[in-house]
């Protein structure tokens, strides 16, 4: 895979030529505009809008990413989210990024706009807003473990994302699509009490509200795991109906959401280790991963049990007799 995993400094217009460079050198494959039609917003964030389009003759569709005001902090937002997305896209979880096209507001200003995979179900917030009915557990520890294993490869490739959250967590059918981890720095840049940080107040590490400075780190994405895998189990966001301002305050001394019943103990006791105050308390995203295959596992095969108990007991269909059949099965793998 080839593109630049170093970080790049930009100032002022100089990221044109950078993106440009890349272009030519053909790290970064460029689009017409008019390759698109049927634009249409799905999106919009603090700083800019995502479309969905669909390819020119094709039934295909992606994602662009336009940005806002093209100042100093944005620019290098661009730069970074390109950087980093080239470290890791190769993995079928993070979202891919395709490459660039241009949308000129006038013949003097050149707009660069981000091409991307489009994901078909939208965020994973909407996902279990509109499907979470329909999910058994098998589908829920399915997201949890997708989650985790997009967050281990971004962490294998130095990266951190600072910024998980429901809703830029995306989800393509019933596959996870990790998004927006090269944007993930404005959170640690800036004031915790921002308008455009409230809503995702519940998933930060509580350690960023101390008075002490605190640079989120791995830690921190665990933190930001335990709360997900919460809300993947309820299908509803964390502390709904508690003002923002409130759960800074209340988050730090302790409060956490309570379990959802019926829920296995085990998945509780792993987000409750991930949610820990502590940060060198929380598991590591390895442990996460291993522990989430073994539930999935055991859960895979107490619904086989189960099944094949009920096979082994139905009624013989001519005398109305239980009709047992004995069989010797493995359910080791």
């Amino acid at each position: 895979m080839s593109g630049f995993t170093t970080p790049i400094t930009v100032t002022g217009n100089s990221y044109i030529n950078w993106i440009e460079e890349a272009i030519d050198k053909e790290h970064i494959k460029y689009y017409e505009y008019n390759h698109f039609n049927n634009i249409e917003e799905i999106g919009s964030g603090s700083f800019g809008t995502v479309y969905r389009a669909k390819w020119k003759n094709s039934h295909s569709y992606i994602a662009l990413k336009s940005f806002f005001n093209l100042n100093n902090v944005t620019i290098k937002e661009i730069v970074n989210e390109l950087r980093l997305q080239r470290k890791a896209d190769f993995h079928e979880n993070i979202i891919r990024f395709l490459g660039v096209t241009t949308h000129n507001q006038n013949d003097n200003f050149k707009k660069y706009w981000l091409v991307m995979e489009y994901a078909n179900n939208g965020t994973l917030h909407e996902y279990l807003k509109k499907h979470f009915d329909t999910l058994n557990w098998s589908d829920k520890f399915s997201l949890a473990l997708q989650l985790a294993h997009a967050v281990l490869c971004l962490h294998d490739e130095g990266i951190v994302h600072r910024d998980l959250h429901s809703k830029n967590i995306l989800v393509h059918q019933s596959i996870i699509k990790l998004a927006d981890f090269g944007l993930s720095k404005r959170i640690d840049e800036s004031c915790t009490t921002r308008s455009d940080l409230l809503g995702v107040v519940p998933y930060i590490d509580p350690k960023k509200f101390n008075i002490e400075p605190y640079t989120l780190n791995e830690k921190s994405d665990i933190y930001s795991i335990g709360v997900l895998l919460w809300e993947i189990s309820s299908g509803k966001p964390p502390f709904e109906g508690i003002a923002p301002y409130c759960l800074i305050v209340q988050i730090p001394q302790g409060l956490r959401e309570t379990p959802v019943p019926d829920t296995s103990t085990t998945y509780v006791d792993l987000y409750t280790e991930c949610w820990n105050g502590e940060p060198d308390n929380r598991p590591t995203i390895k442990l996460i991963i291993d522990k989430l295959k073994a539930l999935n596992n055991n859960h895979n095969n107490s619904n086989f049990s189960i099944m094949v108990d009920e096979i082994i007991n139905l009624p013989n269909s001519k005398t109305g007799d239980e009709h047992i059949v004995y069989m010797h099965l493995s359910l080791n793998k």
